[in-house]
C-alpha cells in the first residue's frame, strides 16, 4: 500500500487505512504497554485506550513524518497517564541518589537477555519500573519524567538508580554477573 495514499487516507478518518496501521503496529505497541504494567489484560486496556486516541488525533498527524514515531508517541503518553491517574505507584523523594556511583552492568550471553531483562523489570515496583522505562528504554529525560509524573527531577533520578540497583540486585540472584559483553555481539 502506498504511504502516502494510506497517510491521506487514515487522517480523512478511512476505516481500512487504519486498520492497517493498527495491524501493523499494535503488536509492538502492546509490547511497550507491558512494560509498564504486569498484567497483559491492563496492557490490552491501556493499548486500546492508546489506539482510540491515535484515531481522535488522526488530523494533527503531520504526513511529512513516518506514523510509526507519532503512534509510539502517543502509546507511551497513554501508558504513562494511565498510572499518573490510577496513582498506582510511589515514588519517593531520596536525595540518596547522589551518594552512591552509578555502575555499569555488563553480560555475555545475549540468548534471551532481552526476555530475562523483561522479566526482571516485570519484578521490581511499578514506580521504580515507570521511570526506568521512560528513561532508559523511551528515552526521555529527568525533566521530562518529572513533567509527566508530577514530581522533582531529583525524585526521577532516585528512581531510576533504585530501579538500576534492584534489576542488578535480582540479576545476581539468577547468577547473572558483570561478564563482558563481546565485541562482536553489535552491542
Amino acid at each position: 500500500m502506498d504511504k502516502n495514499k494510506l497517510t491521506e487516507d487514515f487522517i480523512r478518518g478511512d476505516k481500512a487505512a487504519f486498520d492497517w496501521i493498527y495491524t501493523n503496529y499494535a503488536k509492538g505497541m502492546y509490547a511497550i504497554c507491558l512494560r509498564y504494567t504486569k498484567n497483559q489484560d491492563e496492557a490490552a486496556d491501556i493499548l486500546q485506550e492508546a489506539f482510540i486516541k491515535v484515531y481522535e488525533k488522526r488530523t494533527l498527524f503531520n504526513p511529512q513524518y513516518e506514523i510509526g514515531p507519532w503512534v509510539k508517541r502517543i502509546v507511551i503518553n497513554e501508558a504513562i497517564n494511565h498510572f499518573r491517574v490510577n496513582k498506582r505507584f510511589e515514588l519517593i523523594e531520596d536525595d540518596s541518589y547522589f551518594e552512591e556511583a552509578e555502575e555499569i552492568l555488563e553480560i555475555e550471553d545475549l540468548k534471551n537477555v532481552k526476555e530475562l531483562l523483561m522479566g526482571v523489570l516485570r519484578e521490581i515496583p511499578e514506580g521504580y519500573r515507570t521511570v526506568f522505562n521512560m528513561y532508559v528504554l523511551d528515552n526521555l529525560t529527568h525533566q521530562e519524567i518529572a513533567e509527566y509524573l508530577g514530581v522533582s527531577v531529583n525524585t526521577s533520578k532516585t528512581q531510576l538508580f533504585k530501579a538500576r540497583k534492584l534489576i542488578r540486585e535480582k540479576l545476581e540472584q539468577k547468577k547473572i554477573t558483570r561478564l563482558k559483553v563481546s565485541n562482536e555481539s553489535g552491542i
